[in-house]
């Protein structure tokens, strides 16, 4: 019975084959297929019809044969669509008219048999939407009457405001689910990888506050929004019942996509840094696309058009920009060329099949999707690289701050041992020396502060020049730092170096004693540590031990702080240099004779001005000591409130207070008037004028000096300029400059304390000298020392080999005179003839010396 039952279905299936392929517009529905394609079984036209009778009585249906998707690109007007339907017997499940295109706005299905109105069925995308009764979909799904059999024709009433594409396919409902459920995971792929990079690209921005985060992130929303319009996601999941919302939302999405594109991209690549004009070029794209938001708000439809354009525009400015970010040397630019690309490709297959170029198919459905996730994927690569150049760049950076840290804290370093050690010698300065002197007092100790100076250091300095002197006095200081590392009584200042000296200042030296571990006398004690030392420079032995100045204060005898101390050891030797002796302890007197110091400093100006200081004039005789033949010329300070002020001491407050220039003058200008005097007494000898070194380095001083010579008609051969050997040590060329200019006067030049120094030797075939002065010291001593015999001995043989005349000061007695007068000397000068006088006395006991 089964057998024979089986018989009619198979003729009934043989029959609808044939009837299907005799027919290609009718199609017959079998319940147990799950899926038809009904692209070539449908006929269709475009018009404004509005309502199923004006569509029937409608005579030019175009017929499709192919199974291609019907595609129209973008049209204003309405499309109808027909097919027949054959359903043998009655659909036992749901089934669904499909539309994979979920741009479609508007779409109506009418049912109707045999060309009879009204339609048996009719329904429409709103309406199946807005119940949401049937299964969800991502296209257009329109459900079927569930009774529906028979041989039925199908019109479909379709209009979108952007491109028209109508794929008409049938799905069983559990089919559809399936496939929907599939699509979901597709999907939901996709917009979790565009999730996750928004939630970690805003992460980053948030940390970083760097604004091409930022607009990464809204790139990426942005696209997100224009793939739910594309994808029909947004109208599974959220604006389900309102079609009419992706014809703002997709021109929209688009212009806000290319203008956060554009921003990223300037921001990423930084342009404004590198090229005005592509810079520009962004900013012009920048704005449309804002002006093309606007514009959508009145015209979705021409904006859905003009937003395609704009992403065209956009995507080829971007791909260019990011090529010439490469040319310019932007690494990074090379993610962000493939990421546009890429894009630009997707999008390309995309456009080409909406504007009827391309057939639709499963590519260029899906190339737009595809094209997106790889950009933003390169996107994100290129970021994370950026994330990496910019880390490597903080390292560098980092290291180069800690390198210049390091670099700065060396110097620190180099800059607190510079501040507490002397650059010379590298011993410790004053500082040093201070911090120890302030903690030994802090604990009671009995201290003795000595400070020594060597001014012969500073002569050196200035005639042989500062490199040989910087030499010679390091040789010192290190002879007298071994020397005092072995006495047990001086302080240890840096145990580093065993540094026992503290330099003060060039040419001076600062040590401590503990007197807490010291017996006997201190004087002597200094004395024999600080004056005896040899230093040897270039194969010379110099002694340096003369003119040495020490001055010791001992805590806290003499101070209870260091301010005191060293101000109390530093008028000790000042002391010991203005006594001429090695060593000074500090007492009660040099307190005394400091405070008369700067008495006499306050008092020396007004004593100028008041005319209160003197010239004094002492003979000179010829080389029998018979005849007057010059004078020297000194200065003498009758104070009324000082009394008799030493003319060594006058010069010296002059010189250290700035005030040589103003006394100097004043000397000259009485000395032009004391030889006027005398030429009117008829007493035409020489004159001879001290000139210190402050008066030889400067020009305008012997200018002057010379002014008044012809100023007051005074023969210049009887002007005789005294300089000592030490004031040649100070800035040579300047002093042999003015020696010149005093010669080339007609004036004499007399070399004074010859033999004293230890440089003239060298300079005394430079210098314009007339006269040598053989100083005092050698003289009183001749007639019975062998040593100073021999000294002015050979300085008159080497006067008259140069032809000098020489001078012998400090005659007092008989013998002295015969005994230079037989050596040869050609003028005597000391008390055995007189005592510096005034000028009136002076006259009288010339006159008298006359008859």
């Amino acid at each position: 019975m089964m057998k024979h039952d089986k018989w009619p279905a198979g003729l009934m299936a043989i029959f609808l084959l044939f009837a299907v392929t005799a027919n290609a517009k009718e199609l017959t529905i079998q319940g147990d297929a799950g899926q038809y394609s009904l692209n070539n079984h449908i006929e269709y036209f475009l018009g404004d019809e509005q309502t199923l009778d004006q569509a029937l009585q409608h005579e030019q249906w175009q017929e499709k044969y192919d199974d291609s998707v019907l595609n129209l690109g973008f049209t204003d007007q309405a499309v109808w669509l027909r097919t027949t339907l054959t359903l043998p017997e009655p659909l036992t499940r749901q089934w669904y008219l499909v539309i994979p295109y979920p741009l479609l706005e508007e779409v109506d299905l009418y049912l109707v048999r045999d060309q009879q109105l009204p339609a048996i069925y009719r329904t429409s995308r709103q309406e199946t939407e807005s119940r949401r009764e049937h299964a969800r979909s991502y296209q257009v799904a329109l459900p079927l009457p569930r009774d529906l059999n028979g041989q039925v024709e199908l019109f479909l009433r379709a209009r979108s405001a952007t491109s028209m594409q109508l794929p008409v396919e049938l799905w069983r409902e559990d089919r559809l689910l399936l496939r929907f459920s599939h699509l979901s995971l597709y999907w939901g792929a996709y917009f979790g990888v565009l999730g996750a990079l928004v939630i970690y690209n805003l992460f980053l921005f948030l940390s970083l506050k760097d604004l091409a985060y930022g607009y990464y992130v809204l790139y990426i929303v942005s696209i997100s929004l224009l793939m739910l319009c594309i994808s029909g996601a947004g109208s599974a999941w959220f604006w389900g019942g309102h079609p009419i919302l992706p014809r703002y939302a997709l021109p929209i999405s688009t212009a806000l996509a290319s203008l956060f594109a554009l921003m990223f991209a300037r921001s990423f690549l930084k342009w404004q840094d590198i090229s005005s004009r592509w810079d520009r070029s962004m900013k012009i794209a920048a704005g449309l696309a804002g002006v093309l938001i606007v514009y959508t708000w009145a015209d979705p439809i021409n904006g859905a058009l003009f937003a395609g354009l704009l992403g065209t525009l956009v995507i080829a400015l971007l791909i260019t920009v990011g090529l010439a970010g490469l040319r310019a040397g932007v690494a990074i630019a090379r993610y962000f060329v493939l990421a546009w690309t890429s894009f630009a490709l997707g999008s390309a297959l995309y456009l080409l099949s909406v504007f009827d170029l391309l057939p639709v198919n499963l590519v260029t459905n899906h190339a737009m999707q595809v094209g997106s996730v790889a950009e933003v994927l390169l996107l994100s690569f290129a970021l994370a690289h950026r994330i990496k150049d910019e880390r490597a760049r903080k390292l560098a950076a980092l290291r180069k701050q800690q390198m210049a840290e390091r670099q700065v804290r060396a110097l620190e370093m180099q800059s607190i041992e510079q501040a507490m050690h002397d650059s010379t010698t590298r011993m410790p300065n004053a500082s040093l020396l201070n911090q120890q002197l302030q903690a030994m007092m802090a604990q009671k100790k009995r201290i003795a502060l000595t400070l020594v100076h060597y001014p012969q250091v500073k002569d050196i300095a200035s005639s042989m020049g500062h490199r040989l002197a910087e030499e010679v006095f390091c040789q010192l200081i290190g002879k007298l730092n071994h020397k005092l590392a072995g006495l047990g009584v001086v302080v240890c200042l840096e145990s580093r170096q065993h540094a026992y000296i503290a330099i003060p200042g060039f040419g001076s030296a600062a040590f401590l004693i503990d007197l807490d571990e010291f017996e006997g006398p201190l004087e002597p004690f200094i004395e024999q540590v600080v004056g005896n030392h040899e230093i040897s420079v270039h194969a010379v032995r110099l002694p340096v031990l003369m003119n040495l100045h020490c001055g010791v204060a001992v805590a806290p005898e003499h101070g209870d702080s260091t301010e005191i101390l060293y101000q109390h050891a530093s008028a000790a030797r000042d002391r010991s240099e203005s006594r001429k002796v090695p060593v000074q302890v500090y007492n009660n007197e040099i307190s005394d004779f400091a405070r008369r110091r700067l008495d006499l400093l306050t008092a020396l100006p007004p004593a100028i001005l008041a005319g209160e200081l003197e010239l004094y004039l002492q003979p000179q005789m010829n080389n029998t000591g018979q005849e007057l033949v010059g004078a020297e010329i000194l200065l003498r300070w009758q104070s009324p409130r000082f009394g008799a002020v030493p003319a060594g001491e006058v010069i010296e407050i002059a010189e250290n207070a700035g005030l040589m220039d103003v006394l100097s003058r004043y000397i000259v200008s009485q000395a032009w008037k004391t030889m006027q005097t005398l030429q009117r007494r008829q007493l035409n000898i020489t004159c001879s004028i001290n000139l210190s070194v402050q008066n030889l380095t400067n020009s305008h001083f012997v200018t002057f000096a010379l002014a008044g010579i012809t100023e007051h008609a005074i023969p210049t051969n009887r002007v005789i300029f005294e300089v000592t050997e030490t004031s040649m040590m100070h800035n040579m060329e300047a002093v042999i400059g003015s020696l010149l200019q005093i010669a080339d006067s007609g004036c004499k030049i007399a070399l004074d304390d010859f033999g004293t120094g230890y440089s003239s030797l060298a300079y005394l075939s430079r210098l314009p000298i007339h006269e040598l002065k053989i100083d005092q010291c050698f003289i009183s001593q001749m007639c019975s020392n062998q040593n100073d015999l021999g000294i002015v001995q050979n300085t008159l043989k080497l006067a008259r080999a140069l032809r000098l005349e020489a001078v012998a000061e400090g005659v007092e007695d008989n013998n002295t005179r015969e005994l230079l007068s037989y050596l040869g000397c050609h003028r005597l000068q000391g008390y055995l003839f007189a005592r510096p006088m005034p000028l009136d006395k002076f006259c009288d006991w010339a006159m008298a010396q006359h008859h």
